[in-house]
């Protein structure tokens, strides 16, 4: 991916992300003071009568001191811009001079409008000076990567005025702001941004003056593990948001260990698409820190809202804050939802003893960051690994023992529809606590479970967050998918009284369909038991076993040994069939799996098909 191998060049380049917007804080940097700008001309007059043109000539030319004490004159107002760091692009467009820039990075992603803008080929040094030259540009903007090549910023100056923009800590970005707002004749408009950034900075700290500080521990990059010293961006981020960064003490973005991780005990742990780490790797990795222990791994989604150095970091520190202090952004109680059942379900206060009735809905709520709030589940729960340590209340959904629920005096119980297995057994559990059923078929009701579930328990940002990671990472998979054959998946999850498939309806089906599958039994609703002789008809490419108590072997002799799957060595029992039976926002590893099993050339994957004899295929054939 585009964005990956960007990152991995700035890595080495010691710039930890993407965009190379990450720097030290220096309180002593010259850039703080050297921001000096001069007029060569009088001062403009303000007369009603003095036209646009007479404005700029009378403005322009002006000479400016840049980020990099360099000074630089600039003969006229810029028409034609390039910018050289998304930042940069950003700045213009909260400017309102974005319809200036001719030329970009490539790696800008908001707002919308970037996608018009031509490409020149990378970030700082690495964009081409061909492209750039042929934009004919009048000024060109960059920041400090401009130094990653040596005579880079001389060759630039042959094209176009150079202005280098690089604020280092937060309270730079205005400053940044203030220089371009010069350079563009925009002062005003500048002045406008500039006070709204601060007063939304401003606010924040004043929210966020009374909330306890939270430890974080921010992962910049997974191999090797790398974070945020106490001079970078992200401190300052974290700092705002109410936070305090557990490896304050270092500088830059050092390398650290599991074992010190541990040792110094965050109470949340940060994670990105970027860093090569997933939710699941955290909760093993760092097990036994509060963070792991409560529930409070987060994944965010755009990590660019959080390194970029313009007006829009505020979105980053508005994210974390959410995280780091979600009662600081309460939802309002009592609160009246209408469940996924369509029962209207009144919650006085916010939940904070609750008692989950399946092991889906278990890893939803770690997944919201709200695991410290579960005082009961079922005895099948098993993810994360400190489920062990909470109290069992028995089976699952209606097989759950009444009184040991009662005893947990929970104020919220989350189920499924199976609390309907046993006549009156929802009446009970209403008589305890309010109930809120979820119910998701398909990947969409998974999305929908957890954004009611970030509802109901004040948990909507990181609801959103969850589905944004979720959407991100099956969109890339049916990218690779999109061109390919689609085998025929027969989805078994039981063989007992008959072979249970799984239909249309139904969230299996909804994996099969995004790992470039189709469903061999598509035109059956729901879950079912089919005989031989429909399997056998059926003839699907692949048998995927989604069940630890289904045994294989049922495909190696007597009539299912017929089918084209078995026949062609492409019957597949899963790695972790709780993965792929549970309505969690684990599904995407399921997906995953799936996706390479049907497809194992294009994921370059090796699967493990049944065995039989010498005379079936032992490898599948993509």
């Amino acid at each position: 991916m585009k964005r990956m191998t960007f990152l991995v060049i700035l890595m080495l380049l010691g710039a930890v992300v993407a965009s190379g917007c990450i720097s030290s804080t220096n309180t002593s940097s010259p850039s703080t003071t050297s921001l000096q700008i001069s007029t060569t001309s009088k001062t403009t007059p303000t007369t009603s009568t003095t036209s646009s043109v007479q404005e700029q000539k009378q403005y322009y030319p002006i000479t400016i001191r840049d980020f990099a004490n360099r000074t630089v004159t600039i003969k006229s107002e810029p028409k034609r811009v390039v910018s050289l760091a998304p930042s940069i692009t950003e700045d213009l467009y909260y400017l309102g001079v974005l319809n200036r820039v001719v030329g970009d990075t490539g790696y800008e992603d908001w707002p919308p409008a970037v996608k018009n803008i031509t490409s020149v080929g990378g970030y700082g040094a690495y964009a081409s000076l061909e492209k750039i030259a042929s934009l004919k540009p009048d000024l060109i903007i960059a920041d400090n990567a401009v130094f990653y090549k040596k005579g880079y910023l001389q060759d630039l100056e042959k094209i176009a005025p150079v202005i280098i923009i690089a604020p280092k800590t937060l309270n730079q970005i205005p400053k940044a702001i203030e220089l371009l707002g010069k350079v563009f004749n925009r002062e005003d408009r500048a002045k406008e941004v500039v006070d709204e950034f601060n007063a939304k900075v401003n606010a924040m700290k004043e929210l966020m003056k009374n909330q306890p500080k939270v430890r974080v521990f921010y992962v910049v990059w997974n191999k090797p593990l790398m974070t945020a010293g106490g001079n970078t961006f992200i401190s300052d981020v974290i700092s705002i948001a109410g936070g305090i960064n557990i490896f304050n003490d270092t500088k830059n973005w050092p390398q650290v260990s599991v074992e010190e991780v541990i040792a110094r005990n965050p109470d949340v742990i940060i994670l990105t698409p970027h860093c090569g780490m997933t939710i699941e790797e955290a909760y093993k990795l760092f097990a036994g820190t509060k963070a792991v222990k409560e529930g409070h791994v987060y994944m965010i989604e755009n990590q660019n809202d959080l390194i970029h150095p313009s007006p829009r970091i505020i979105r980053g520190i508005e994210t974390m804050a959410k995280l780091l202090h979600p009662d600081a952004f309460k939802t309002k109680y009592p609160l009246t939802i209408k469940d996924m059942m369509n029962r209207t379900v009144t919650i006085p206060k916010e939940p904070q003893r609750i008692v989950s009735l399946a092991p889906s809905i278990t890893e939803t709520i770690f997944y919201l960051g709200a695991g410290d709030k579960l005082v009961g589940v079922t005895k099948w729960a098993d993810w994360p690994p400190v489920v062990k340590n909470i109290t069992k209340v028995g089976g699952y959904g209606a097989y759950a023992n009444l009184e040991e629920i009662a005893a947990l005096k929970p104020d919220l119980i989350i189920a499924d529809n199976a609390v309907f297995y046993k006549k009156g057994f929802l009446e009970s559990l209403e008589k305890i606590a309010p109930v809120v059923i979820v119910n998701p078929k398909s990947i969409e009701g998974i999305y929908q479970q957890i954004e009611l579930l970030g509802k109901v328990l004040n948990r909507e940002e990181q609801a959103a967050l969850v589905i944004a990671e979720m959407k991100a990472q099956i969109s890339y998979i049916e990218s690779l998918v999109a061109n390919q054959s689609r085998p025929s998946v027969m989805y078994l999850v039981s063989t007992y009284n008959g072979y249970w498939i799984a239909g249309n309806d139904t969230f299996a089906n909804s994996i099969i369909q995004i790992a470039g599958g189709k469903n061999a039994f598509a035109d059956i609703k729901g879950w079912k038991a089919v005989s031989e002789e429909e399997i056998i008809a059926r003839n699907p490419d692949v048998v995927i076993i989604a069940s630890a108590y289904v045994n294989p072997k049922i495909f190696c002799s007597g009539p299912l040994s017929t089918i084209k799957a078995a026949k062609d060595g492409r019957v597949y029992t899963v790695s972790d069939p709780n993965v792929f039976q549970r309505p969690s926002p684990r599904i995407v590893l399921a997906i995953r799996e799936m996706a390479e099993l049907l497809h194992p050339k294009v994921f370059k994957y090796q699967p493990q098909p049944l065995v039989c004899s010498a005379n079936v295929t032992a490898n599948a054939t993509g």
